[in-house]
C-alpha cells in the first residue's frame, strides 16, 4: 500500500491579508518601512472607487500574531479655520461630538487628536486585530472589522461637515460617488 503525503503550507497574516483585500477590490501595496521604526511589515491600502480612502496595515515588530489599521483623518483648511473662530470650551465641545459618534461606529478603535484637542489637525484611528480572530471568523469577520473602520473615517468626516457644513468646489460637477 502506498501512503500519499500531502503538505499544506498555510499563508502567513500578510498574505492572508493581502489576499481578502485583494479579493475585494482594495487597491493594496507594500511600503518601505523606515529605519529604526518597530514594524515588521506594512501595507498601504486603497478603497475602490470614488472618493478614495486610503488606511494602512501593519505589523509591529515582534508581534507576528497581531496587525494594526491605521489612519490619520486630516481636518481640512476650511474646517480647521472654522475651528479657530470657536472659544475653546466650543471648540472641545465639538471635537468631543465628532469622536463620541466616531467611537459609537467603532467603540475598539483607539482614537486620538494630534497635536492636541484645542489645535486639532489630524485625528488617528487604530484598530488591532489579532491572528487569533482571522483565523477563527475568517474573511467575512475581517472585512466586516474594514468596514466598521472605514465607517470611523466617514464619521468623523461626517461630523465635520455637520458642525462645519463646506462644499468643495468638486461637488458642484457631476461625478460618481461611491458609499460603503
Amino acid at each position: 500500500m502506498l501512503k500519499t503525503r500531502i503538505r499544506c503550507w498555510a499563508l502567513s497574516l500578510r498574505d492572508t491579508i493581502v489576499k481578502w483585500l485583494i479579493e475585494e477590490d482594495f487597491i493594496v501595496s507594500k511600503l518601505d518601512v523606515p529605519p529604526g521604526a518597530e514594524v515588521a511589515w506594512c501595507i498601504s491600502v486603497s478603497t475602490p472607487g470614488v472618493p478614495t480612502t486610503r488606511f494602512t496595515v501593519l505589523s509591529p515588530a515582534g508581534r507576528s500574531d497581531k496587525i494594526i489599521l491605521a489612519m490619520v483623518v486630516t481636518i481640512s483648511p476650511e474646517h480647521r479655520s472654522e475651528l479657530e473662530r470657536l472659544k475653546p470650551a466650543e471648540r472641545v465641545k465639538v471635537i468631543h461630538s465628532i469622536l463620541s459618534k466616531a467611537l459609537a461606529v467603532c467603540m475598539d478603535c483607539k482614537i486620538g487628536v494630534q497635536p492636541n484637542i484645542l489645535n486639532p489637525q489630524n485625528i488617528a484611528i487604530n484598530a488591532d486585530v489579532y491572528e487569533e480572530e482571522v483565523s477563527r471568523y475568517g474573511k467575512p469577520y475581517f472585512m466586516r472589522l474594514v468596514a466598521r473602520f472605514l465607517n470611523t473615517y466617514f464619521t468623523i468626516v461626517s461630523g465635520f461637515n455637520e458642525w462645519f457644513p463646506v462644499i468643495p468646489p468638486s461637488a458642484k460637477e457631476r461625478e460618481g460617488t461611491m458609499f460603503i
